[in-house]
């Protein structure tokens, strides 16, 4: 074969496995015609080539492939003229009416959200590497009444028609690692989604992959010597991707090639939604959503006092209904986990207590989670400090 004959499949998902080993469910290896184990890997970035033919005849050589085209980034002077003019951003003023001014805020000073005018109330969700620097920004529109996404998209370094730019992108939030080395990560695909859970859970720094095939090695090698905790989107029936299993795939490849890191795949969402949950393709924020949060002063938007997620372990058991229960009906049938129930299922991963749906502990502490009993919280918090108490829970009395 010679070199002009190489040309890339578009069919990449015919081959099930890259030659590095990772699955090709996402379509990440792009195979050549007439090849299985020869391409272009964008997950690993590397380029398997076969022998091509001197035109000669005998001699063979390896192809050597260009090397990678640097990064560009958008010139930060760009980035900060669009962090004003908020009163048009349709983002920001759901943000607003769900949280408060004064919580919305500071997850749009956090996030470095931009105000675009390339539509009408349209947003910038800027991607600010670990670096400090902007790999660009994408432009969104969503409705200010619901918070729900609208049909267009489009990036800034598009919009400004910048010649050669070679776009890199990075997860959305990265620049916050700079600032929270103590603090324990949480991705998620949307950028909505994460700055959403931010402020309903600061203890966390709060990623976004921008879609379901963003959860990269290239990405995420800057969380090394960190616990990320991954909370995948509802798949919709009929999707040819379900993102949970792909997230467990990338997961466990992920733990591989990042030194001392561990990726949790969060379940709840998997295992506890409805039908019509899943064929919404709903996240983790538009559970969240579904608290009625007044304004900033009341006590009901107090994020650290609520719970994690909708009144849910154990609702649906065999034992007690017979079909998944909505959110609504879900919230009127709780039913309270036993000491015993609950505790059998914790376990200690790089000094944080989980849970077995994946999801920290402390999460089930605050005030208003009513599935379980002061006296579980209060062995939680005290596990928390001393992980002996798990190997004495057999003996223990509170």
């Amino acid at each position: 074969m010679t070199m002009e004959a190489l040309r890339f499949d578009r069919k990449r998902k015919r081959v099930k496995q890259c030659p590095c080993g990772k699955s090709n469910r996402d379509g990440k290896f792009v195979p050549y015609e007439e090849f299985d184990d020869k391409g272009y890997c964008h997950s690993c970035g590397e380029t398997f080539l076969p022998k091509i033919e001197a035109k000669e005849g005998v001699l063979e050589k390896w192809f050597v492939p260009l090397p990678p085209k640097p990064i560009t980034f958008i010139d930060q002077k760009i980035m900060h003229a669009s962090l004003k003019g908020y009163t048009r951003n349709n983002f920001v003023t759901f943000l607003e009416r769900k949280f408060g001014k004064r919580k919305a805020m500071e997850a749009v000073e956090l996030y470095k959200i931009g105000t675009s005018k390339h539509w009408a109330g349209s947003t910038i969700f800027w991607q600010i590497d670990e670096n400090d620097q902007v790999r660009s920004g994408k432009i969104m529109v969503y409705d200010p009444s619901n918070g729900k996404r609208q049909p267009k998209n489009t990036w800034v370094h598009s919009i400004l028609k910048l010649e050669g730019f070679n776009l890199n992108q990075c997860l959305f939030g990265s620049h916050l690692l700079r600032y929270g080395s103590v603090k324990k990560v949480a991705i998620v695909e949307s950028e909505k989604t994460a700055i959403i859970a931010s402020i309903l859970k600061p203890e966390f720094i709060w990623l976004a992959t921008g879609g379901k095939g963003g959860l990269r090695s290239d990405r995420c090698s800057i969380l090394a010597q960190r616990s990320v905790f991954l909370f995948p989107d509802l798949t919709r029936l009929g999707d040819k991707t379900n993102c949970f299993e792909l997230w467990s795939e990338n997961a466990e490849e992920l733990t591989k090639e990042i030194p001392d890191t561990t990726f949790h795949v969060s379940d709840y969402l998997e295992t506890n939604a409805t039908e019509e949950e899943r064929n919404m393709g709903l996240d983790i924020a538009d559970y969240f959503l579904k608290w009625d949060w007044v304004n900033e002063k009341s006590e009901e938007n107090d994020g650290s006092e609520k719970t994690f997620i909708a009144e849910h372990k154990a609702l649906c058991k065999k034992n007690d209904c017979v079909k998944k229960t909505t959110i609504s009906e879900q919230n009127q049938h709780v039913r309270i986990i036993s000491f015993d129930e609950y505790v059998k299922g914790l376990r200690f991963e790089r000094e944080i207590l989980i849970t077995p749906e994946n999801y920290p502990a402390m999460w089930d502490t605050g005030n208003r989670t009513s599935y379980i009993d002061q006296k579980t919280k209060q062995f939680i918090k005290m596990a928390d400090r001393n992980p002996n108490l798990l190997t004495m829970r057999e003996k223990f009395d509170l």
